[in-house]
């Protein structure tokens, strides 16, 4: 076990219990990890990186410093007493203002160490404002100006009055104005691009703070594995749209995304798949198509990316199924054999199903009116559309019933922007909450 491995060992079981002020859903000890990481990340040594892990524990849990001596030495226990404040029952203004003289006295390993911490806090309070649309300090012990006065003395003693930046610091130095400056604030895109639509860019701005944290929170930890977003839904409801946009939304946030296109209408299916499967049964071909998506699936998830969407997957195959069963092309035994096995398997694999939904005519008159073709469609016409239609409210009623976690999207006299925000604010929340469950159980 190295001393980083160790330091974090020590600060989970010493954090245990305890929660964020700001979030309560969120356990204090994600703090310490990121503090850690971003030492990490300016790529400071390991005991430096340690510290950041343990630089709470002296200040909010039963140990003390000698505990940390006596556990890491005195160049570690050193670094925690720098980023520590004096006695909790002094006031706050005094416990802020010793932390702000002791600054001046440290080297930059034990600056580090407060500014990384400092970083942590801000970037987390920028993410709160930004989701809530408004400065709330109800979490905090003082308000706006005086938060601003601590931070902004803290940055200006950690940096000698900005004539000792470094690229850490300027990130601190970016965060604080982005708090305590407005700095949040585009005005480009605010008065040019959105100055006819100042609830939408309100819209956008709520989904891109709820992005951040999103990023975040993957950022603490490589074994939560990638969150899994299956899209299906009746044709012509704006589903590859929908999908393109979420791509680029995650992607431009930092996160890595991985695609699964549409398995029956992908070239593979085509050429290497169907051909073998066109003279049997209906019944098998349904029953062959979701071993092969299964199969793309894991392979995905074994690649790791942050973010998996797959267009029509194991939820699809199961309206499909349902479907058939209502045409006769499935037993009653067939049916519920089929169901044992799949069932399972979408609560395991699949972390949230999008279904976008509208009615067969609308459908009908998107097809045609965005195509220059008049010709009669093989597939989309009212009775198709409506038989997938009935299977997709089947399959809504058994997702509710087995607490499979699909949620319908109507996108009927709606724009794909509004289609596509709904979307998103579902999705973010959701891969919140995941997130959060997941990153307990690495961190147990």
């Amino acid at each position: 076990m190295t001393i980083e491995e160790k330091a974090l060992d020590f600060a989970i079981n010493a954090h245990k219990g305890q929660k964020r002020k700001s979030e309560p859903d969120k356990p204090m000890i994600f703090h310490p990890i990121n503090v850690g990481n971003i030492l990490k990340e300016y790529e400071y040594d390991e005991n430096v990186v340690a510290a950041g892990f343990l630089h709470d524990v002296v200040e909010d849990t039963k140990y003390t410093i000698e505990d940390i001596k006596k556990e890491f030495g005195d160049d570690i226990a050193s670094l925690v007493y720098g980023a520590s404040e004096p006695d909790k029952s002094l006031s706050w203004e005094e416990r802020k203002k010793h932390t702000i003289e002791n600054i001046k006295t440290l080297d930059d390993r034990h600056k580090a160490v407060i500014c990384a911490d400092k970083i942590s806090n801000l970037e987390d309070l920028n993410i709160l404002i930004g989701k809530k649309q408004k400065y709330d300090f109800s979490a905090f012990k003082r308000g706006f100006f005086d938060q601003q006065w601590y931070y902004t003395s803290v940055f200006e003693k950690l940096t000698n009055n900005y004539k000792d930046m470094n690229p850490m610091y300027e990130r601190l130095n970016d965060v604080l104005n982005r708090v305590f400056c407005s700095g949040n604030k585009d005005i480009y895109l605010e008065n040019m691009i959105f100055d006819d639509d100042t609830e939408l860019y309100k819209k956008l701005q709520l989904l891109d703070f709820k992005k951040k944290e999103l990023y975040k929170l993957k950022k603490l930890s490589d074994k939560t594995g990638p969150y899994v977003i299956e899209f299906t839904g009746t044709p012509r409801t704006g589903k590859t749209t929908l999908i393109n946009n979420l791509e680029d939304f995650f992607k431009k946030g930092g996160l890595s995304v991985d695609v699964i296109e549409e398995f029956t209408t992908s070239k593979k299916y085509k050429k290497e798949i169907y051909p073998t499967l066109k003279d049997n049964y209906k019944n098998v071909i349904n029953t062959e198509i979701p071993k092969y998506v299964l199969k793309e699936l894991k392979d995905a998830i074994e690649r790791n990316k942050d973010i998996i969407i797959v267009d029509r997957c194991l939820l699809d195959r199961l309206i499909w199924a349902d479907r058939l069963y209502l045409k006769n092309g499935f037993t009653d035994e067939e049916y519920n054999s089929y169901k044992e096995e799949y069932i399972p398997l979408i609560k395991i694999y699949i972390d949230i199903a999008i279904g976008t939904y509208t009615d067969s005519i609308t459908s009908l008159k998107r097809d045609f009116k965005n195509s220059l073709a008049l010709e009669k469609r093989h597939f989309l016409n009212k009775q198709n559309v409506d038989e997938y239609n009935n299977s997709f409210d089947n399959i809504e009623k058994i997702s509710d019933d087995k607490n499979i976690n699909f949620h319908r999207i109507d996108t009927t006299d709606r724009s794909q922007i509004d289609v596509s925000i709904e979307t998103a604010n579902i999705i973010l929340d959701n891969a919140r909450e995941e997130y959060i469950k997941r990153l307990k159980k690495v961190y147990k």
